[in-house]
């Protein structure tokens, strides 16, 4: 009975008396993928004694150089300053501490346009628990850790991708969903698969809705396309080329039960728009709709070059769409130039989204797809066309314009692109 005594009189002292400091075992943060790339949602520190954590609250932390994930504040114009209310509420769960905030930018406070300062995270009372990215040693990624990332050849080609599989209550895979597949923006071609994954929210973004809809994304070596790459077959050529290895890993997907086949839907922004209008132009009749955003010009010379005459883009892209050897196609040995099904491509229907001030991509791209779809005979296409004022109500700032696909993937309400897609499942 004494000993037990002891023991219980000196677990009392220990919860009566000073804190002791903290011996930190681990640091983790859980992510999410936001509109420009990864936010931080959590710091999870492990510590040797949970005693050492006992009774700690917000009050005793502080974040610094925790910002907003957009590149310029609407109202500014500047890099985003700190959150003045980091929003934190802190936990503890046996020996782990969590430290739960407002989202903020996992490469930290912007400092000019070039130089990134990193987030920390401050204890008053005990500096063993303050932290900073070097002492991370786990990262979570909702979402995206639950997807699966492989590689795929095809056509002489090999690409990485990764694909979001949605689940039932019970965790099992859902079996013949629909599935979107995006196409990457120039500034993701010939990056690592997790730059490509985390650039936007095109993995994410109808699983945070909870639409049960597979997403899939490639990693593209090519070389940014650039403008006008219509004038260069073997660029063209390597475009379509990457599309058929797309839908020859799509095919796979179908024979095995994972998707839909006749729920196949695609969307892509800025090169990856450019992309989206090519890979239909392949492969018309396999899917049931798609979402070129802020499209650019390979299929005629559009950007950096003006027009003859008012209309000549829509001339041109029509006079392209009905030519002989428009688009590549493989015959089972090669990509062969030939002609595209035009009444598939004009019964498929597209929702064009760009934004009137883009000045990477120049509006007059949707316009001239739209246009020249309606003299083929589309009938079922929508296009919806951002002002300065919408995009700084999505958080984008004029100066951005280029990224329209921020409230593309960010709005669900009614009549909205996503919704329109969502809506034919």
């Amino acid at each position: 009975m004494r000993k037990a005594y002891i023991i219980g009189a000196a677990l009392l002292m220990a919860a009566c008396g000073p804190r002791p400091s903290a011996q930190v075992e681990k640091v983790e943060i859980c992510t999410e993928v936001g509109d420009y790339g990864l936010l931080v949602d959590a710091i999870e520190i492990t510590v040797s004694n949970p005693l050492s954590i006992k009774g700690l609250t917000a009050a005793d932390f502080d974040l610094v150089n925790n910002v907003s994930g957009a590149f310029l504040d609407t109202e500014t114009g500047r890099p985003g300053e700190p959150y003045e209310d980091d929003g934190m509420v802190v936990s503890r769960k046996g020996n782990v501490l969590r430290i739960q905030a407002t989202p903020f930018n996992k490469a930290g406070r912007m400092e000019g346009f070039f130089k990134r300062v990193p987030w920390e995270l401050q204890c008053a009372v005990d500096s063993a628990l303050c932290v900073n990215p070097e002492q991370v040693s786990a990262e979570h990624i909702a979402v995206l850790d639950d997807c699966i990332h492989g590689e795929f050849s095809f056509g002489g080609l090999t690409r990485e991708y990764m694909l979001h599989l949605p689940k039932d209550a019970k965790g099992k895979v859902l079996k013949n969903v629909p599935l979107l597949v995006w196409q990457i923006g120039g500034g993701e071609y010939d990056k690592d698969m997790m730059t490509v994954a985390t650039a936007n929210r095109c993995l994410v973004s109808l699983a945070s809705q909870g639409v049960p809809c597979a997403a899939l994304v490639f990693a593209i070596a090519n070389p940014n396309y650039s403008y006008s790459a219509s004038l260069y077959p073997e660029k063209i050529e390597l475009i379509d080329r990457n599309n058929a290895l797309q839908m020859a890993f799509i095919d796979t997907l179908i024979a095995d039960g994972t998707v839909d086949g006749n729920r196949l839907f695609c969307a892509g922004a800025s090169s990856g728009g450019g992309c989206t209008m090519r890979f239909m132009m392949q492969f018309a009749d396999r899917f049931k709709a798609a979402i070129p955003c802020c499209a650019m010009d390979p299929i005629v010379p559009i950007h950096k070059v003006d027009e003859q005459y008012p209309g000549q883009y829509t001339d041109d892209v029509e006079k392209a769409w009905k030519s002989s050897d428009v688009v590549y196609k493989w015959n089972g040995s090669d990509m062969v130039a030939g002609p595209m099904d035009v009444d598939a491509f004009v019964k498929l229907p597209m929702y064009f989204v760009h934004a009137e001030t883009d000045k990477t991509c120049k509006v007059a791209s949707t316009y001239a797809y739209s246009e020249a779809r309606k003299r083929l005979g589309a009938a079922s296409d929508q296009v919806l066309i951002y002002s300065d004022e919408d995009l700084v109500r999505w958080g984008v700032h004029p100066a951005m314009a280029h990224f329209s696909w921020v409230p593309l993937l960010d709005d669900y309400s009614e009549g909205a692109p996503m919704a329109w897609l969502v809506n034919q499942f």
